[in-house]
């Protein structure tokens, strides 16, 4: 029996002259929910009141992908979550599995094989809105957390930087910020969303898209994510888009779970054997290990990582080591703490990325 979860759906029987029935579209946020699905041949033939043998699937020839094959829970953040919990929100549809559907397809699967779901930035349906922000007014596609807080605090964190440059007028002489994203390795992997530059302005458009991917296999490259901030801020002597004798900061943005890498695992052996720490775990968990090595390499080059943590899920115990790897920990070894109430995500990411920007260690333009 497809059950509708809650009255914001309706199942209607369709006329048996047509062979169908299906779930009466209903809007959400300009996105409209709608199906058809063609019947077995009981469903005439059948004694009147006997339920059908075979109602087929909804929807038809979709992508096979259920409810409990994408990371629902997600065991390796929540371990003691029962596998059996998402069971309960089978075959039945409305607001909650939905919304559901296309958290977990984010935006970048496409459940039919040619479609976006409209949560998308990339779909014609996604239901842009404008926001004031610390920076200004934005478009942006629809609030998801901790997403949508990451987004609004960056803005903030831009902000700040554009304050504290705000006499040079000269952009080649301001502080320059740019934004690299990672998640999964297919389609290029990380990606240079935003070059170096002194334009906020600019910078500040660009948080405004960044979006997560669909929640189907490994989605976290941290490491990868790592390499391509070194390479791009590297001085152009060295073949990357810096400039000779500045500071170089790097603010890792993560739920701190990383689960993809690059490097092969011979490499970080050697690596770990040539430059031991307990801050290794050295156990064959080289998707830790590799992004602790970059964060060893970035602190040997004399540049500054700071590791931010974001979403319930965060793994403070990496994120801890990712400080003390970097040289930016606390008197007590920590890196920054997050809130784990969706509501306070922006504005502690806030105070973080402030408390960053005005450390003296970090020397930006006064």
């Amino acid at each position: 029996m497809w059950t509708p979860e809650a009255s914001s759906a309706t199942l209607i029987a369709g006329n048996p002259t047509s062979d169908v029935f299906g779930l009466q579209s209903h809007a959400w946020n300009g996105i409209y929910l709608g199906t058809t699905c063609a019947l077995s041949a009981d469903w005439f033939f059948g004694a009147y009141g006997t339920p059908p043998y075979n109602r087929g699937y909804l929807p038809p020839r979709q992508d096979s992908d259920r409810i409990y094959r994408f990371n629902n829970p997600n065991r390796t953040t929540f371990s003691n979550a029962s596998s059996k919990l998402v069971y309960r929100y089978l075959n039945k549809v409305g607001y909650l599995t939905y919304v559901q559907f296309m958290l977990d397809h984010g935006r970048d699967l496409k459940p039919d094989g040619k479609n976006y779901v409209p949560l998308s930035q990339y779909s014609p349906h996604c239901p842009w809105h404008s926001e004031s922000t610390a920076g200004g007014t934005f478009s942006f596609p629809p609030r998801e957390q901790p997403m949508h807080a990451a987004r609004r605090a960056l803005i903030a964190a831009i902000q700040v930087i554009k304050e504290r440059n705000a006499t040079i007028r000269n952009p080649n002489q301001r502080d320059w910020v740019s934004i690299v994203t990672f998640d999964v390795l297919s389609g290029g992997g990380p990606v240079v969303v935003q070059p170096l530059t002194g334009d906020y302005r600019s910078a500040m458009e660009r948080c405004t898209t960044l979006q997560a991917c669909g929640d189907k296999g490994a989605s976290t490259a941290t490491e990868a994510g790592l390499i391509a901030a070194r390479e791009h801020l590297k001085p152009k002597s060295e073949g990357g888009f810096g400039r000779e004798a500045t500071n170089k900061i790097v603010v890792l943005l993560t739920d701190g779970v990383p689960n993809l890498y690059v490097s092969p695992p011979s490499k970080i052996d050697q690596f770990i054997g040539n430059n031991p720490s307990p801050d290794f775990y050295n156990n064959g968990a080289y998707w830790y290990d590799a992004a602790l090595m970059q964060a060893m390499e970035i602190q040997l080059d004399n540049w500054q990582l700071f590791p931010v943590g974001v979403g319930l899920g965060t793994d403070y115990d990496f994120m801890d080591r990712m400080a003390r790897m970097g040289a930016t920990a606390n008197d007590d070894g920590q890196s920054p703490r997050g809130s784990g109430n969706p509501a306070e995500y922006e504005q502690r990411l806030t105070e973080i990325f402030r408390q960053i920007i005005e450390s003296p260690r970090v020397r930006l333009v006064q």
